[in-house]
């Protein structure tokens, strides 16, 4: 488990800094896609967002934590120590997160009406072949697992947890963590996953654990969705 006495350089100001550039990356690139390359595909709408995004948050980590504070990749939770470890514990996490996902999912079902998909969800359902995937599995399976994980908690846990402490932080970071998913539907399954992968984090101590639960949870998730209705 990583040190209680922890300190870290940056605070939610820079935080926040970070996670604004973030969402005006992905604003401004859906804009662009809008106006200039209107016919483009879903697919390829989705990759653009999603690389703009994750450009914006990694730049930004960059500059505070390695430019700003001289800090390597460790101060985010990226060790090379015990990478056997981290993924054994990440593919067991993300299965079970997988699974607590779906229980609370179905039964949030149960009082809700039927509600529209999400547009990813859409992605991978009209997939019509196995290689229709290659974009929804890059971005949910490796880039989007990457990036969030890098800054929900490897950047803004430990700054949630040393401002109010672990509880809150766990808490806190799991709620940003689903808010920014634009899904109400679906906030509380979303904000219980969240809270699971900073809790991963802090007993690990690597946020590569937490990476790999993240994508082990989408994987599992878009294969569902992906041959579900093909077995229907």
């Amino acid at each position: 488990m990583k040190g209680e006495t922890e300190k870290i350089p940056w605070n939610l100001w820079h935080c926040l800094l970070v996670l604004l550039s973030m969402v005006a990356a992905g604003y401004g690139m859906a804009l662009l896609v809008r106006f200039f390359a209107p016919g483009l595909s879903l697919a390829c709408r989705y990759l653009l967002v999603g690389l703009a995004q994750g450009a914006a948050v990694l730049g930004g980590l960059h500059y505070i934590v390695r430019v700003k504070n001289g800090l390597g990749l460790e101060a985010v939770g990226l060790k090379t120590a015990s990478i056997p470890m981290a993924i054994t514990s990440g593919l067991g996490g993300g299965l079970v997160l997988f699974l607590l996902v779906i229980i609370v999912g179905s039964l949030l079902q149960l009082f809700l009406p039927d509600q529209a998909p999400q547009p990813f969800t859409e992605l991978v359902v009209n997939a019509r072949r196995p290689g229709d995937l290659a974009i929804p599995l890059f971005l949910a399976s490796f880039f989007a697992p990457v990036t969030e994980e890098l800054y929900f908690r490897g950047f803004l846990f430990p700054a949630l947890k040393e401002r109010y402490g672990l509880k809150k932080g766990l808490l806190g970071s799991g709620l940003i963590f689903a808010l920014l998913h634009l899904d109400l539907v679906r906030f509380l399954p979303l904000a219980l996953g969240g809270v699971g992968l900073a809790y991963l984090y802090e007993r690990t101590g690597s946020v590569l654990s937490a990476i790999v639960a993240h994508a082990t949870w989408n994987t599992i998730m878009i294969f569902l969705l992906y041959f579900a209705l093909r077995w229907v």
